[in-house]
């Protein structure tokens, strides 16, 4: 049997087996040639008849990928998501394209601006459409949901749909998310090991990310003998992020003692916290020491650089695609995905001194 023959069957192999799942990197040239101990035109030579067979496909300056099962081509697959052109949202969609349109897949894309009522529109519209799969973040995921009855007609119609970032616990859907709790606890945690025990906390109230994300503050304070002081929590709507972050660092600043670090939702809440320490006269990391989520482009847009907890983004919306690909293949699979956090540190947390409020 020819060498890149043997190297052909042994990946299809790999690829039938789930060993190389569907739109995963397969190894290099170079990496092949060295494992078989044959030639890099052998190797290419294999290749091109998995690439000619349709088993895998190429995407120029990135690599050799695992190709979808054909069945998914041109299905359409609808991304629903709570914001589409801002923030991280742009970097999960494009991850999301970029494998649904290596799949051959046709992208449907809607978003819910975080409100019940227009989650509602869009599952409605939705159900009128031919779509074969589904990716949508909850909208509100704290609050009671009341489109229940959306998903469950979805299920009742064989549509697979994927939740990202959190999930209705009463649907137990599948969902790929961030361990937002573990993520609270190692960015309150790098502030305790800095020596800060008045830590202040800001959380989104309606969504399950923010519940989390406190949840994991508090363990960690608790764990630390500290226990959490109600005055520096706290909590805000949707419809309150442009007031609510600035309200709140001026109420804890006239705390005695005040605190002198903060854990913030995302990078958005922190630049308003930050801009808010500003105008007090409160220099970050010097005076005040803040710490994030999601490592944005935001988290690098002023003068002082973010630390936080990282967000995976165009990874997570490669994986998410994956994953509704897998269930259009296998309609009674539900896969469950949660990223593990990333603490990066920059410029915003210095070793705790006692704040004094400058005139």
């Amino acid at each position: 049997m020819p060498k890149y023959y043997r190297l052909k069957e042994y990946l299809k192999e790999q690829m039938k087996r789930g060993a190389i799942a569907p739109g995963h990197q397969l190894p290099s040239e170079n990496m092949l040639a060295d494992q078989f101990k044959i030639s890099r035109h052998t190797v290419r030579k294999a290749l091109n008849d998995l690439e000619h067979e349709g088993m895998i496909y190429r995407e120029q300056g990135r690599g050799t990928f695992c190709a979808f099962p054909a069945t998914a081509k041109g299905q359409t697959v609808a991304v629903v998501t709570t914001y589409i052109s801002e923030y991280i949202f742009p970097a999960v969609i494009r991850g999301i394209e970029e494998v649904l349109s290596a799949a051959g897949c046709l992208l449907l894309l809607a978003s819910t601006g975080n409100a019940k009522s227009k989650e509602a529109t869009c599952l409605e519209n939705l159900l009128q459409h031919k779509i074969a799969g589904l990716i949508i973040e909850p909208t509100q995921s704290a609050r009671e949901n009341e489109n229940l009855a959306y998903y469950r007609e979805l299920e009742n119609r064989g549509i697979p749909y994927l939740m990202l970032h959190a999930y209705y616990p009463e649907l137990n859907p599948a969902y790929i998310i961030m361990d937002d709790e573990k993520g609270g606890y190692l960015a309150t945690q790098h502030l305790l090991q800095l020596g800060h025990r008045r830590i202040a906390g800001l959380f989104k109230a309606d969504d399950l990310q923010g519940l989390k994300r406190q949840a994991g503050y508090l363990k960690a304070l608790r764990d630390y003998g500290i226990a959490p002081a109600p005055a520096l929590i706290g909590a805000y709507e949707t419809e309150e992020l442009y007031s609510y972050p600035d309200q709140f660092v001026r109420a804890i600043l006239k705390q005695s003692p005040p605190p002198t670090a903060m854990v913030c939702y995302n990078d958005q809440v922190a630049l308003f916290v930050l801009e808010a320490l500003r105008e007090e006269g409160i220099k970050v990391p010097a005076d005040f020491s803040l710490i994030s989520f999601d490592d944005s482009s935001l988290a690098v847009a002023s003068e002082v650089k973010l630390s936080g907890i990282r967000h995976p983004k165009v990874s997570m919306g490669h994986q998410a695609a994956r994953l509704i690909l897998d269930m259009l293949a296998d309609k009674t699979y539900k896969p469950r995905f949660i990223y593990q956090p990333e603490l990066i540190l920059r410029a915003s947390c210095g070793k705790n001194r006692d704040l004094k409020r400058r005139n």
